[in-house]
């Protein structure tokens, strides 16, 4: 098998073949592991094959909790939720098959719109942002009346599918199962810190709000084309959440896109409140606010 000629810290190299399906080439990579295109021969499908490489692993992330993460999603049946097909391990790495996107990401989406040659349109229309809204929403409240808070919403972690279903979430990998707990959590701060919660920054237990907040991060950034933070390390990212800086972001909505509409304004503070008691208490609060604004614009 291919596999048995890399070394340890290597990934894995095109042609090797995992759970029967071939990899093709690799379409996203992180310090432990990467995404591959492949083939699934035995249904003549194009799949997704995320691996993570044994020798990468750490206190946290275990074959465990990555055999976690696809049990976990296999079991959430939602059209903006990835599919996911299959997982295994062997000795050098454990792997799950998934449905296959091509994309882009909304971090890619975000990327492309900078750079539009007319400032107006480097940012999201309120129509796209609703779009964005519903779709990972919809995606949130299954989630989450399964039990499961996703706990990574991030721009790379939604996927424009290319179908009816418009985006679609991904990456799992930090979901909280409430009836699982893993003792090394205790030790870590999970989650990004551009758009991690305060509760998440402090190492409370979560519920579906944490999500619901980084969503309104998400969401501020494309209202705005960029999100509005000071440049810091991250670890005084996390310190400026856990403590529920009134300054963690550097103005209002509405005080850095003056011709948004106020409805909006009320919105986006309402989800980004960093206290639980102010935020909105479920997605499917917030999904109902959101169909109560306007995208209309000023011109």
């Amino acid at each position: 098998m291919a596999g048995a000629m890399q070394k340890p810290h290597e990934f894995l190299a095109s042609g090797d073949v995992l759970g029967g399906c071939t990899l093709l080439q690799v379409v996203g990579k992180g310090s432990m592991g990467a995404v591959y295109r492949a083939w699934q021969s035995k249904l003549s499908r194009q799949v997704a094959v995320k691996v993570l490489m044994k020798a990468r692993f750490d206190q946290l992330v275990t074959a465990e909790r990555f055999l976690q993460e696809a049990e976990t999603v296999a079991n959430l049946r939602h059209p903006n939720i990835m599919s996911v097909y299959d997982s295994g391990e062997r000795e050098d790495c454990v792997f799950f098959v998934m449905e296959y996107l091509e994309g882009p990401s909304l971090a890619d989406w975000i990327k492309r719109k900078a750079k539009h040659p007319l400032a107006f349109r480097r940012r999201a229309s309120l129509a796209e942002v609703k779009e964005v809204a519903n779709a990972t929403l919809s995606a949130l409240e299954h989630a989450h009346a399964q039990g499961i808070v996703h706990r990574d919403i991030k721009p790379e972690n939604l996927l424009w599918s290319g179908g009816s279903a418009g985006l679609v979430v991904t990456d799992f990998g930090l979901a909280a199962v409430n009836y699982v707990t893993f003792e090394a959590e205790k030790l870590f701060i999970l989650g990004s810190p551009l758009y991690v919660s305060p509760e998440q920054a402090r190492g409370d237990e979560v519920d579906g709000r944490a999500d619901l907040f980084s969503l309104g991060c998400v969401l501020l950034e494309i209202v705005l084309g960029q999100l509005p933070v000071r440049v810091e390390r991250p670890e005084k990212l996390f310190r400026a959440r856990a403590k529920e800086d009134p300054g963690m972001f550097t103005g209002t909505p509405k005080a850095l896109r003056p011709d948004l509409p106020d409805e909006w304004d009320r919105f986006l503070q309402k989800a980004l409140a960093p206290s639980l008691s102010r935020r909105f208490s479920s997605a499917t609060e917030m999904r109902t606010a959101l169909e109560g604004l306007s995208v209309q614009e000023k011109r």
